[in-house]
This record gives C-alpha cells, structure tokens and sequence, in this order.
C-alpha cells in the first residue's frame, strides 16, 4: 500500500512540474520590439497574430521623459528584430545592436527648423538637425511599411506572402487617408493653429498649413514668459480660435494662453504613444480625429 501511495505522488509531482514549468519553446518565441506607437502600429498590422510585438514603451507613458528598466534592455537585445525611431526620441539607446532597425534611416526628414533631407543619417550622428516627428507624414508611413515589409519577409520567410498582402492593404488605407487630409484642408480660412509642442510641422509642411508653437521639439521644455506674450499676442492678432495642446502633456500653457486671447483649447494627438484604448482604435482612426479638429480649427470647408 505504501508503494503505491509513493508511486502516485510521484506521478503527481511530475504532472505538476510539467505544468508550472514553463516549456523552452515558449520562452524562445520570437517578436519584435519597437520604441513608438507608429512603429508598433505598422508592425502589427503587418504581421497580425503571426509574429508579436512588443511596445517598449508602455501605453500611456509621455515618451520624452520615459527611462527603459533592465528588463527593456534584456527585450531589445532578444528580440528577432529591434525597431527604433532615431533623431534623439530614444536618448537612453546607448550602442548599436546587431537586430536594430533605424527607421529614421529610411524616410524624408525635415530639418528641426526648415526644409527636407532624404534620412541616411546614423543614429548616433547629426541627430539634432533632423525633426523626429516624422510618422506624421503619411508618405514616410508608406515608406516606412514598405522597409518593415522586407524585413518581416527575410526574418520569417514562410510568412512573406501573408505579409505581402497585408502591406498592401495598409497602404492603400495611408493613401486613403492622405488624400481625406488633402481634401480636408483645401479651403480654410485660414491656414496656422498654435500648438504647445513643435510635433506637428511634418503634417503642416504636406498640407500646407502652418504651426505656431509655444515649445521646441520637447514636450517637456519649459515656456519663457516672452514666449507666452508672444504667442497670446499672435492668437489675439490673427483671430485664432483654437490653441493645442496633447494627451500626455499638462494643459496649463494652453489654458493660460486662450484664457488670455479669448480661444478654447483642443487636444491634438502627435501619436508617438497613445492609451491602451487609442491604440485598439489605431492610427488611421486617430489621425482622421486629428483632421476634424484641424478643419474645424482653421474654418475649413
């Protein structure tokens, strides 16, 4: 009786080890690993449930002032491929990994103050010069699909069809919507809005309008008072009705400055990191909210 009694709890403990402990295969499966919603966004829809995708950077988090753990750093250097936006938006990346995509590499870039410049640049060198914002140009997402396409396609081959036709599908929504933003803005009133956050001079300089922004390139730089006199006088003097300001980042400034001029205030989404639940939603959704607000903030018809 007593051997049976010890065969059958060794029987259970085996049954119970291999339940709790977790297989080599699992621990092994392969995903990408990406550093923005853009590029999160892009991924997925192009590999599906195929393949995971790891966003770095939690959902919710303003992505200026996000610090990675280690184990972020551990995800990157596991990952089968590590996709990052460049132009100083990941300041704790400190080296160079074998897996790492550079998307900054492939996309039109525009300079931090003015004009365009075909991205070649490392990721290390000149980073300051370039504007990092540039997701916001539906173009660069085409071309940015287009590289993650070929690069998906060589990493899982079996799969490169599938990922094929899902880009294509893709593509044709970004040129959809691209062309909603051009019909859009055709005719306005009038054509600049104020934005706390100098995000959005990519889709300015594609749709023609112009930004006026209380900030730099960092959400988190702090607003001179000349700066804030100086805006609330452009506000008041051009009739703007309208001052932007974005999810993760405090409505205070402009608050102050419509309080000042007479305007309301509106939230506009630069869609670097979104909510859980914006990005269930996705891009395409998010940005065709953007142009609402824009048309209607610049009286177009």
């Amino acid at each position: 009786m007593k051997k049976a009694l010890l065969l059958v709890a060794l029987i259970l403990s085996i049954f119970i080890g291999l339940i709790f402990v977790p297989s080599h295969k699992q621990e092994n499966k392969p995903y990408i690993a990406v550093t923005n919603f853009a590029l999160y966004e892009i991924v997925s829809k192009i590999v599906k449930q195929r393949v995971e995708v790891k966003n770095l950077i939690p959902f919710g988090v303003e992505v200026h002032s996000y610090m990675p753990s280690v184990k972020t750093m551990t995800l990157i250097s596991n990952a089968k491929l590590f996709v990052f936006n460049g132009l100083s938006m990941e300041p704790w990346i400190k080296k160079e990994y074998p897996n790492q995509l550079n998307m900054s590499q492939f996309v039109y870039l525009k300079a931090a103050t003015s004009g365009h410049h075909h991205g070649k640049e490392s990721a290390f060198h000149a980073k300051e010069d370039f504007d990092p914002h540039y997701w916001l140009d539906l173009e660069n997402m085409q071309k940015m699909a287009e590289v993650l396409r070929r690069e998906l396609g060589e990493l899982f081959p079996k799969n490169r069809e599938f990922f094929n036709a899902n880009t294509q599908s893709y593509i044709k929504k970004l040129k959809a919507l691209d062309n909603e933003y051009k019909q859009s803005l055709q005719t306005c009133k009038r054509r600049e809005i104020v934005v706390n956050h100098n995000a959005f001079a990519y889709l300015s300089a594609r749709y023609n309008f112009h930004t006026h922004s209380v900030t730099g390139l960092s959400a988190d730089e702090q607003v001179s008072a000349k700066k804030m006199k100086e805006i609330t006088d452009l506000v008041k003097k051009e009739k703007i009705k309208t001052i932007f300001f974005e999810s993760f980042v405090s409505d205070k400034v402009a608050k102050t400055i419509a309080k000042e001029s007479g305007a309301e205030v509106d939230s506009l989404q630069p869609l670097a990191n979104v909510t859980q639940a914006e990005a269930k939603k996705g891009y395409i959704f998010l940005m065709q909210k953007n142009l609402e607000k824009l048309s209607k903030a610049m009286g177009c018809q």
